[in-house]
């Protein structure tokens, strides 16, 4: 339907001219800012858009120098990615569109484009931002005056994936589902002081497959449908390709030594029992940095060195205390315990059994630090479900295992940016006294998608107007003023709708 431009689509074109006049300025989070009225911006908003502008990234360490064709340099690329969950976009395929579309231009091919290279550090990324966060915590009164001591946590989760053309997919098994399932392994270390965590570092796993003739349990066909593409054998995502089959035990010790070069601060390695081996206890010892190795062990056929007992595993070993009469109560826990020192390999080490109820299965926590004591063991590891928390919140908030892209290069860019903006978002919910992550996210995201929604209305409200106008033969703008002066709810809209 052709009609002329009346002076009311000209406001409105002018309205969306003045967001994408955005497009040419380098600073996305103060015009974010700016774009927000007094009324609609958050604290939350302005403190997230603050500590992303405050990053020292450059453009080099982020990909390189924009490309010529396309008007977004790297960083400002970067900057749209991780605020898009914020803005109510659900994928790229709704970026073009969206607010931040019309603020910054570009399409969604910019994004799949970055997201697809090869050269960007993502781990190099990670540590710059997260360390700058961390200086910003570690000087806080809070911190320094706390009774619990700095920990690293190592543990791995699901990233469930649907279709066989991804990179390397293939199927995993799936502790919590307990069978196999399509998708990758992300094993992930995170710093914590109790009050907040932040993510530091991750690696994509799969796993091999024991039936011969299925190859990380697919068929030769479902193999044949996998994306592969040639990578330069010294660029960043080909050595994260290279972890991919790689021992999980042995990655973890990679990713401690690579925070111990970062200079990240911590008394203890939490693990769970998976972890915990004499390899890693070795691993420990070794360090210059002093730290200690505290988590949960199986209580299976290892064998420990007793100084009165000889060498006998867990089992046996509880059994003894139990006879002699070593076995006390805890009311803070509720829960019996029992402790003892003993060695495994040449090393000492600290065992601490306990169980909740008389009929209550053992369980065994070890630990490096022969001085510690039950009551602060447990008080310690209980510090692990840091991580687990960071699992939920980010599959659920943030899209951990949303990522559908073919590219493996993409999900390893996917998993990254999720933890920057876990890692923004706790160093909020530690500022402003938050109590979840959760509640964060919703002041941001409810913000936004309430312009969002209004921006929405308000243009349906304009083309019905227009037509309606056309065909009784008035003039659209003087038609939607009547409307509006005689329905103060309207004029409402039209004010949050225009007004940036």
């Amino acid at each position: 339907m052709s009609r002329k431009m009346s002076k009311l689509d000209v406001q409105k074109k002018n309205h969306y001219s003045k967001l994408k006049a955005m497009s040419k300025v380098t600073n996305i989070p103060s015009e974010i800012r700016n774009f927000f009225s007094e009324k609609r911006r958050s604290v939350v908003m302005d403190t997230f858009t603050r500590l992303l502008d405050n990053v020292n990234l450059d453009c080099r360490s982020l990909g390189g120098m924009k490309r010529a064709n396309c008007q977004l340099t790297n960083l400002q690329v970067f900057q749209i990615l991780v605020l898009l969950p914020f803005f109510a976009i659900k994928g790229f395929s709704h970026y073009e569109g969206s607010v931040l579309n019309r603020m910054f231009g570009g399409k969604k091919d910019v994004l799949y484009t970055y997201l697809s290279q090869d050269g960007i550090n993502w781990r190099n990324v990670i540590y710059r931002i997260t360390n700058w966060l961390l200086a910003k915590v570690t000087v806080r009164n809070d911190h320094q005056k706390s009774k619990l001591p700095t920990v690293l946590i190592a543990d791995d989760t699901d990233l469930p994936k649907t279709g066989f053309h991804m990179e390397s997919i293939g199927k995993i098994f799936s502790h919590v589902h307990q069978k196999c399932i399509l998708g990758h392994k992300a094993l992930m270390l995170c710093w914590s002081d109790g009050r907040t965590q932040f993510m530091l570092d991750v690696s994509l796993h799969g796993e091999k497959g024991k039936i011969d003739g299925k190859e990380q349990g697919l068929t030769s066909e479902q193999r044949r449908q996998r994306y592969e593409r040639e990578r330069d054998k010294d660029s960043h995502i080909s050595k994260r390709k290279e972890e991919y089959f790689m021992s999980k035990g042995e990655k973890l010790q990679d990713m401690v030594r690579n925070a111990i070069h970062n200079k990240v601060p911590f008394e203890y390695l939490l693990v769970d029992s998976w972890f915990m081996c004499t390899d890693l206890v070795e691993f420990v010892y070794r360090r210059h940095k002093k730290f200690h190795l505290l988590g949960m062990a199986k209580m299976g056929n290892t064998k420990y060195m007793t100084s009165s007992w000889g060498k006998m595993s867990a089992k046996t070993i509880v059994k003894k205390l139990k006879t002699a009469k070593n076995v006390k109560y805890s009311r803070r826990y509720h829960c019996y315990y029992a402790e003892i020192e003993v060695e495994l390999g040449k090393r000492s080490v600290k065992l601490f059994f306990c169980k909740r109820g008389k009929r209550g299965a053992w369980k065994v926590l070890l630990t490096t630090d022969t001085k510690l004591n039950f009551l602060r063991a447990y008080e310690i590891y209980a510090m692990r479900w840091s991580i687990e928390v960071f699992f939920s919140d980010s599959k659920r908030l943030l899209g951990l295992a949303d990522c559908s892209s073919r590219d493996f290069s993409a999900h390893v860019a996917h998993v990254s940016l999720v933890m920057i903006r876990y890692n923004i978002l706790a160093s909020i919910k530690r500022t402003l006294d938050y109590d979840t992550i959760g509640g964060i996210f919703g002041d941001m995201y409810m913000g936004v998608h309430e312009l969002t929604v209004v921006e929405k209305i308000w243009a349906i409200i304009l083309e019905v107007v227009a037509v309606v106008a056309e065909t009784i033969g008035a003039d659209s703008e003087d038609l939607i003023m009547q409307i509006i002066e005689n329905d103060k709810r309207l004029a409402a809209l039209r004010a949050y709708a225009m007004t940036a």
